[in-house]
């Protein structure tokens, strides 16, 4: 199985990275591929809808069309991403709103989010961006194989939770 992985956070060494490390070391066996997207230039989508007029491509000539491919070619795309202002980071926002001129060629995926906050499990930031996600996979026709809320405020602090470590090792065998 192709896996790609997006990491929404624009942190080197993020705890959201890390995290999405451990996901990838646990899919042994698997094609996985780990993309940063904040080192991408990836304009917002226009809503222009020119992709809508010419078979699904946008006008815009940046890094999403080749970003597009390769979740084109993924059996399992996975979304990584820190928690900013309750919500999906905007490196990572912007390739989803992009999906709009090529969603076709990406429904029907499995896909899993994993999403870092600094505040407590019970805050609304995590809710909120699960509902979110899951309008997009219903939208997409994306199973969602899982959606994971992580807090942690400090840089580098899940790396000092093996058992957190451990479970997302987990998630990757079981893709």
């Amino acid at each position: 199985m192709k896996i790609l992985i997006l990491n929404g956070s624009p942190r080197k060494n993020s705890n959201t990275r890390a995290l999405l490390e451990q996901i990838a070391a646990g899919a042994q066996g698997h094609q996985v591929q780990l993309v940063d997207v904040a080192g991408l230039q990836v304009g917002g989508c226009r809503g222009c809808d020119a992709c809508r007029k010419n078979g699904g491509s946008c006008v815009q000539r940046d890094d999403f069309a080749a970003l597009l491919e390769q979740m084109r070619a993924a059996d399992c795309i996975l979304f990584g991403t820190p928690v900013y202002f309750w919500g999906i980071s905007a490196q990572l926002k912007l390739c989803i709103d992009r999906l709009y001129a090529g969603g076709e060629g990406i429904l029907h995926k499995q896909v899993g989010m994993v999403a870092v906050g600094a505040d407590s499990l019970d805050g609304p930031q995590y809710r909120l961006i699960a509902e979110q996600f899951a309008c997009i996979a219903e939208h997409l026709s994306w199973q969602v194989l899982f959606q994971e809320p992580v807090s942690a405020s400090e840089a580098g602090e899940v790396l000092g939770r093996p058992e957190l470590l451990e479970r997302m090792r987990q998630i990757g065998g079981r893709l």
